[in-house]
């Protein structure tokens, strides 16, 4: 009882990823940047009050949210002309959205930008920004920048941030932090190190350029070891020609694997107030890191560790109590709130979600032909069979005595009806115990339903998720009626219309 309770205790974190992104952000950045970030992980916006001509499947909050975080980082680096063109964007794709959203109307503001709308008006002229506007909350842009590098930076942050956010796993979010990190900031190596400063690390990844050796644990650790000692408080902390720095001297086994290195730059990964990692770049040439370089960085490692919380939580609540020990599959009583955890997560990434049951037959019927401790057995051993052959952000659950649910995320109709092709080769030589004399018994053939969920950013989860439980289960209704072996998807109906908040 206190473990089941427990894990309905986890539920409402997993439901609530702002909560999340909060206390890793909040405190480190001004108030008005937080807000921005912060924002990217609320949930679904409100529908807008006036029609937007363009295409809905592809427009949302995740879409506004970009555009809104590349216009407020163009502004910090004093790129003004670039974020108008962003604002002007936002403007023509969501018109009259900061008369909803504050957040949008300190970033007009900041940028000095009055949106305008009567007879088709453009937004105003960019104009250098005089020392004594009101309205410039400007940094000071370095001296030789390279605008078309900073742009490119931009639009991959969010990009970044996304994939982050796909992996389930600890280790598949280092992996691809330090990859992504570090071929966008052509990096000899980056490296990601979660643990507290003095303690050994829990976890680490290395990506390494090509023509670059790795470097052993034990070095990183040493390395690791003097950048927590050298770093001041939570800020990146830059060294140029390590080799020569009194902040390594007592790193030598380390800087003999780095080999030439001109310039190391650290990134201290934040988890609320506690340092919770590390992630370091190295160039083997001498580089000037720009003050927006640092300020996107840092927006990433929290990033970083938001994604690692995520996956930790989820990952528990996968392998707690909720999770069926002879079978693999999480129990039905979980199906209805990662349901809806994963309807917000598709929604949030913008990304399809599938839901698929599998039912062998009616369940009366087979326990009558072949006995209750039989369709036991049997299921027991498709669904270890389902569990060890899907993706690790797949989920699949014990629907009922001869059916099984899974939730397929980042997937489409048609990539669902592969996936049941592919579950169906895997289950192949199942076969129920023979009868009368046969040499063999029949095979345990399954009947399909599946429905993609219909994602927009304007409809209620619960109104989606029911929508689509109702779907999914008139189309294997559809499939049983056909016979065993048979495939139905359902696509959305009038009822998917409706269903808006």
């Amino acid at each position: 009882m206190v473990l089941n309770l427990y894990v309905l205790a986890l539920v409402p974190v997993i439901l609530a990823p702002v909560r999340a992104a909060e206390i890793a952000v909040k405190g480190k950045v001004e108030d008005a940047r937080f807000k921005v970030i912060a924002s990217r992980f609320s949930s679904a916006a409100k529908a807008p009050e006036e029609p937007v001509h363009v295409d809905e499947r592809t427009l949302g909050a995740s879409t506004l949210q970009d555009l809104m975080l590349q216009a407020e980082i163009l502004v910090q680096y004093g790129m003004r002309n670039k974020a108008v063109e962003r604002l002007q964007r936002i403007q023509e794709l969501f018109p009259r959205e900061e008369e909803r959203n504050e957040d949008l109307q300190r970033l007009y503001m900041s940028a000095g930008v009055t949106p305008r709308y009567a007879g088709s008006a453009p937004l105003p002229p960019a104009a250098t920004p005089s020392s004594s506007s009101p309205t410039a909350t400007v940094a000071p842009a370095d001296p030789t920048p390279d605008p078309a590098a900073d742009v490119r930076t931009f639009t991959r942050v969010a990009e970044i941030t996304r994939k982050l956010y796909h992996q389930s796993t600890a280790p598949a979010v280092l992996s691809t932090a330090v990859k992504e990190i570090g071929m966008q900031w052509e990096a000899a190596r980056c490296i990601a190190v979660m643990g507290k400063a003095g303690m050994p690390a829990t976890a680490m990844d290395e990506f390494c350029a090509e023509g670059t050796k790795r470097m052993s644990p034990a070095a990183i650790g040493e390395l690791v070891t003097c950048l927590h000692s050298a770093a001041h408080e939570h800020e990146p902390l830059e060294i140029q020609d390590p080799a020569r720095s009194s902040l390594l001297q007592t790193a030598k086994k380390a800087l003999g694997e780095i080999g030439v290195a001109a310039t190391i730059l650290s990134i201290p990964l934040m988890d609320g107030e506690e340092r919770a990692g590390i992630l370091v770049l190295m160039h083997s040439r001498p580089r000037s890191w720009q003050q927006g370089d640092t300020v996107v960085l840092k927006t990433l490692a929290d990033q970083m560790v938001i994604a690692l919380n995520n996956a930790g939580l989820r990952r528990l609540v996968k392998n707690l109590s909720v999770t069926d020990e002879k079978s693999g599959l999480l129990k039905r009583a979980s199906y209805l709130d990662l349901l809806m955890a994963e309807s917000k997560r598709a929604v949030q990434n913008s990304t399809p979600l599938t839901v698929v049951l599998l039912q062998f037959g009616k369940s009366g019927a087979m326990v009558k032909e072949h006995g209750d401790v039989e369709v036991q057995t049997l299921m027991e051993r498709a669904g270890q069979m389902f569990a060890a052959n899907i993706r690790s952000n797949d989920l699949a659950f014990r629907y009922d005595t001869t059916t099984i649910a899974i939730l397929l995320g980042e997937t489409a109709e048609k990539e669902a009806m592969l996936a049941i092709e592919k579950l169906r080769k895997i289950v192949a030589n199942l076969r129920w115990s023979a009868k009368d004399g046969a040499e063999q018994g029949a095979t345990a053939l399954f009947s399909a339903g599946l429905a993609e969920a219909v994602i927009r950013t304007e409809f209620d989860p619960i109104d989606v998720v029911t929508e689509v439980i109702n779907r999914v289960e008139h189309a294997l209704g559809q499939a049983m009626s056909q016979g065993l072996g048979h495939v139905v998807a359902l696509g959305p109906t009038v009822l998917a219309a409706g269903a808006v908040a």
